[in-house]
């Protein structure tokens, strides 16, 4: 089996309120990814709040990735995706 690919898609960005407490660390979710590399289904497995989880969940839904495939053939597979928020 060969693990999708990130191919396109934006940046999750800090919330105001986040920022502001100087909020920092990864939210890791679980993402099916069907065999036209859409994302279809997402679940928070560990958050970070202050509007950050939501902000993930939406910027992952517009990720497109080349789906996984098996034997040569897309799939969907539940992949788990880590993304990090730190402040420069």
């Amino acid at each position: 089996m060969r693990p999708p690919v990130r191919l396109s898609g934006r940046q999750p960005l800090y919330t105001e309120l986040a920022r502001r407490v100087r909020r920092e660390g990864v939210v890791i979710l679980d993402a099916v990814i069907d065999p036209g590399g859409r994302v279809t289904e997402v679940e928070i497995l560990r958050g970070l709040g202050l509007g950050l989880d939501e902000e993930v969940v939406d910027a992952v839904a517009s990720w497109r990735f080349r789906p996984a495939t098996l034997g040569g053939q897309p799939v969907a597979v539940v992949y788990t995706l880590t993304v990090r928020f730190e402040l420069r």
